[in-house]
């Protein structure tokens, strides 16, 4: 009896290995996890207390490239501007009186035109060697500003690069930097948007004061108007 046990049990171990396949399949790799894309960060927007980024520049109306470092020493009011909006009929005297008022000592006073509506596609440098004065860039821009009778020139940010670093909302939203290009002030160009009080308070004038002074702006935040 033990050996007819003995020879089925030999006989079913036969017939079970003769039906494996003759190698062992691979066990299949797990799939390799999924990344996603990183997300694009967001552009620092500069606050109160930093400093302007080196090597930036702006090319003006006239196509005179202004390099930011060589500003150092100055103390540098930068105001967004535009060629269509009603808010700047009020802001551009107040703009003019006060590049009179600081002239001669250590201020410069910049305008900014961001809209890509009224900019359009940056032009090319020789664009500006036209003999023509009515066919070089930006004819527009230089008709409002010598209407407005700007004393200050006006820079084009192609792309919005100042204005996304400055996180600038409106036309005018103004901005100072002390003489080592640290953002010390932010907002409104004074109180009076609307031109209706006879003594406004100048937090553009005021801030400006200060720095010259050695100081820091009493006030270095208010919400812009525009």
């Amino acid at each position: 009896m033990p050996k007819t046990t003995s020879l089925f049990a030999m006989l079913a171990l036969s017939a079970i290995v003769s039906g494996q396949d003759p190698a062992p399949k691979p066990t299949p790799k797990p799939d390799a996890p999924k990344t996603e894309s990183p997300k694009a960060e967001a552009p620092k927007v500069l606050a109160i207390g930093d400093r302007l980024p080196k090597g930036m520049s702006l090319r003006g109306l006239d196509g005179k490239v202004q390099p930011f470092d060589d500003l150092k020493g100055k103390v540098v009011v930068l105001h967004f501007w535009s060629s269509t909006c009603p808010w700047e009929v009020l802001a551009e005297p107040k703009l003019n009186a006060l590049a009179d008022e600081f002239a001669g000592k250590d201020v410069v006073v910049l305008g900014i035109a961001a809209n890509a509506n009224e900019i359009g596609e940056p032009p090319t440098q020789e664009a500006f060697d036209e003999k023509d004065a009515d066919k070089r860039p930006y004819p527009k821009l230089r008709a409002k500003a010598a209407e407005s009778k700007a004393n200050h020139p006006i820079l084009v940010d192609h792309d919005a690069v100042f204005g996304k670093l400055l996180d600038a909302k409106t036309t005018p939203h103004c901005f100072v930097f002390d003489k080592e290009l640290v953002l010390q002030y932010q907002g409104a160009l004074d109180d009076d948007g609307q031109g209706k009080k006879p003594s406004p308070t100048r937090y553009l004038h005021d801030a400006v004061t200060a720095l010259l002074a050695g100081d820091k702006p009493g006030m270095q935040t208010t919400k812009p108007y525009g």
